[in-house]
């Protein structure tokens, strides 16, 4: 392919700037300049930009300049590349597209890659257009990955595109190839598992990165997967699994968020005597307790200097190792010439708090105040208008649950949905009848909201609600709400309420709702500012707590009981779904 008149044009003019004969637009001077492929940290060096883009990188202090050219003097400070978070969720955290760039502004994070899942799981092709147009033209830079929608049966797939229909997402340059495939969902038989080993090839045959999501599998059953072009995972938790999936090949991405911190426990990595250019630092998103109390990849990147990661290390793994695996790097990811001018000023290598913030050449914070702000981004109506569940649900699907009273009913022996950790959860057979193994056992609801009606109801241990109910629509990878609780008064109070609010998540007990997070894009996403939305999920939460709930982020625990990203048994408004065979289950024994 030739290549067009203006990249050539373009090209021309940053090396008449190098070499001194056109004025840069911007010029900094007197910085650290950390070098990404040497991991040196030069002294007195300067970078000339123009355009948007770096012409010279050096120690020439004085090339020609007229009355525009800007001069920043970093004073001693350390010049580094924009940060690129290579795994995230822009929208899964409650907070929009908007409220996301507003915050991830100061943190110095100029390049996300997003996950494309939520908004396409309730609507289709629809969620992934939206939510892409809504990532142009912003501030800072975006790609994205085409979401595989991987659900626990075909049921939950039911929007997912024709993988024909995603050809023109997989076309576009910003898209970097197909999002987070779980593992077993590749191996299933069937129109299930043919689907997303097609997509992977056509990601392949365009020359796109698959992204991985292997928690669980090791041995042949990895490099099986492996076997169909993936190349990155951020599921890694312990030393031995981030070193495994090294040796294959992966570049591996350290989560360092608000669904799981793994810095802690995979940190004698960093002692091994091994080539750290496939590792990566990633959130995996962040939620909006994180986001004001910590920050976002920052908060990551100052983890791991505490945890005495070499900064010359830590960077590289936020910047170029990120540009490489999804072959940027011939943009982004360094400070060196024809390179985009993202740029940060940071006091020095171990305090990494950014005082200069430039993307595309442009300042966009600056000592503590942002200049610039979010575009707008535009939803259609009918994207706030998916929360569809019929009435009088509990009369008509399963009341042999619950007593007349509308508590639990003794029915005998069950299979239980059992939590082992807030995420994990176990299959168990509990006798109602018997108080001491009863004990803490709640009934648990899966209904399509999407309008059929169809539903499920089944038995939740170790959640630790003692009273009421609570429900959500935000959950992972279904078009299911799941709604947990004591008595069928409460939860038909949470099933109401959260169709007025078009979705999110309530809590209620009796007739009364006691505390609510309305998201009413596509009943996953709250459009209002981060402050607002980190205290209603604050109250919500809280609420729970107060009434059994024992568990760190109880909202999550409840938003990932349907998914196939987390063992062992899951729930549809079909039934139960074990993992791993994927063989739908009943409660009756």
């Amino acid at each position: 392919m030739n290549p067009s008149m203006s990249e050539i044009k373009k090209r021309n003019i940053l090396s008449e700037v190098a070499l001194g004969n056109i004025p840069p637009d911007i010029l900094i001077t007197n910085g650290i300049l950390f070098n990404v492929f040497t991991r040196e940290f030069i002294k007195k060096q300067s970078i000339w930009i123009k355009d948007g883009m770096i012409a010279y990188v050096g120690p020439d202090h004085h090339p020609p300049r007229d009355e525009k050219t800007l001069v920043i003097d970093a004073d001693g400070m350390v010049l580094l590349p924009g940060l690129i978070d290579g795994h995230t969720h822009t929208i899964s955290n409650r907070f929009g597209i908007e409220e996301f760039i507003r915050h991830v502004i100061p943190t110095g994070v100029t390049t996300v890659i997003t996950e494309t899942i939520e908004l396409a799981t309730i609507v289709g092709k629809d969620g992934i257009e939206y939510l892409v147009k809504g990532l142009e033209g912003q501030p800072i830079r975006f790609y994205y990955t085409v979401a595989p929608l991987c659900g626990l049966t075909p049921f939950e797939e039911i929007n997912a595109p024709l993988n024909e229909e995603l050809l023109p997402f997989l076309k576009d340059p910003k898209c970097l190839g197909i999002g987070e495939i779980y593992w077993g969902n590749i191996f299933l038989e069937g129109n299930q598992g043919e689907r997303v080993r097609e997509l992977a090839s056509m990601g392949l045959e365009l020359g796109k990165r698959v992204e991985g999501h292997t928690a669980g599998a090791t041995g042949r059953k990895l490099q099986a997967y492996t076997d169909f072009g993936v190349s990155s995972c951020h599921e890694p938790i312990t030393e031995k699994e981030v070193l495994e999936r090294l040796r294959l090949g992966y570049w591996v991405m350290i989560r360092e968020g608000s669904i799981r911190k793994e810095l802690e426990g995979v940190k004698g990595i960093f002692k091994k005597k091994i080539d750290f250019r496939r590792l990566v630092l990633s959130t995996d998103g962040v939620d909006p307790e994180g986001f004001l109390t910590e920050g976002y990849l920052d908060a990551s990147l100052r983890s791991a200097l505490k945890l005495g990661v070499p900064p010359k290390l830590a960077y590289q793994m936020v910047t170029i190792n990120v540009a490489e695996h999804f072959h940027l790097d011939h943009l982004i990811g360094s400070l060196s010439p024809g390179k985009m001018a993202d740029i940060l000023i940071i006091p020095s290598p171990d305090d990494f708090s950014p005082q200069w913030v430039m993307c595309y050449g442009k300042i966009i914070y600056r000592d503590g105040k942002s200049l610039v702000e979010p575009k707008k981004v535009f939803f259609p109506d009918t994207m706030f208008n998916t929360v569809k569940v019929p009435e009088n649900i509990f009369s008509s699907k399963g009341g042999a649950l619950a007593e007349p009273t509308g508590a639990l009913a003794k029915v005998g022996k069950v299979r239980v949905m059992e939590l082992v950790t807030r995420l994990v959860t176990q299959e168990r057979i509990v006798d109602l009848e018997d108080t001491e193994e009863s004990k803490d056992v709640i009934m648990i609801l899966a209904i399509n909201r999407l309008g059929t009606g169809e539903a499920f109801k089944g038995f939740l241990k170790g959640f630790g609600l003692q009273r009421g109910a609570y429900g959500t629509t935000m959950s992972w990878d279904s078009p299911d709400m799941i709604v947990v609780g004591c008595d069928t008064q409460s939860m038909e109070t949470v099933i109401g309420r959260l169709k007025e609010i078009g979705g999110g998540g309530v809590y209620a007990i009796g007739k009364e709702v006691v505390a609510e997070f309305p998201a009413p894009l596509c009943g996953v996403t709250s459009l209002k500012p981060m402050e607002i939305v980190g205290e209603e999920v604050r109250k919500l939460e809280e609420s729970l707590r107060e009434n059994g709930v024992k568990w760190e982020k109880p909202t999550l625990t409840v938003d990932t009981l349907g998914t196939a990203a987390i063992p062992h048994l899951r729930i549809t408004h079909h039934g139960y779904v074990n993992l791993k065979d994927r063989k739908i289950l009943s409660f009756e024994v």
